[in-house]
């Protein structure tokens, strides 16, 4: 299952007399009735389900209903899907903008969970949500990534670099922005 959606594990069972359905988890804790722990939730109708899938959710789940003659059990192995940051992008090396001219650098990136997006612009100073502004003014990230200067003046100039970053690792591109 990919990180952060909903994981649905159904037990089916059928007996005489009605069966007690337990459930163990990866971590060895057993449900042994319906309740919900956390996102956990072992519901009336016998199933499980996870929800926002983590990757230390992984593991096998097993479903075990028994009755005074006898007992099954369902094993479900779950492997949670991640994928590092990777910046999709294509930046220029060098970024040539006219003086007083806006210019947007864009950034996009890819991964599960879903990368968070920072600029690190000339002189160190680092942008990333909430903080999007700077304290000068005019520069300023959107929702989406993209670094915005409203108004490029000279002292502008430098190297301009998109972080993207998850708990999985961080990928960067950088341009040469040139104001002239």
């Amino acid at each position: 299952i990919t990180y952060g959606l909903n994981l649905n594990l159904p037990c089916p069972v059928d007996g005489w007399p009605q069966p007690s359905i337990t459930w163990t988890l990866p971590n060895g804790v057993v449900l042994d009735k319906p309740q919900t722990i956390g996102r956990i939730s072992f519901l009336t109708n016998g199933s499980l389900h996870v929800r926002q899938v983590a990757n230390f959710d992984k593991g096998t789940y097993v479903c075990k209903a028994a009755n005074s003659f006898g007992s099954t059990a369902l094993t479900y192995p779950v492997t949670v899907m991640v994928f590092p940051p990777r910046i999709t992008t294509t930046m220029a090396s060098i970024t040539r903008v006219l003086q007083g001219t806006p210019v947007m650098l864009q950034c996009v990136a890819t991964g599960i969970p879903r990368p968070d997006i920072s600029w690190t612009l000339p002189g160190r100073t680092t942008l990333l949500p909430p903080n999007r502004y700077t304290a000068r003014g005019g520069i300023h990230m959107t929702d989406e990534g993209s670094l915005v200067i409203q108004n490029p003046v000279l002292t502008n100039s430098g190297i301009y670099k998109c972080n993207a970053k998850n708990a999985l690792g961080t990928d960067f591109k950088s341009t040469y922005l040139q104001v002239i």
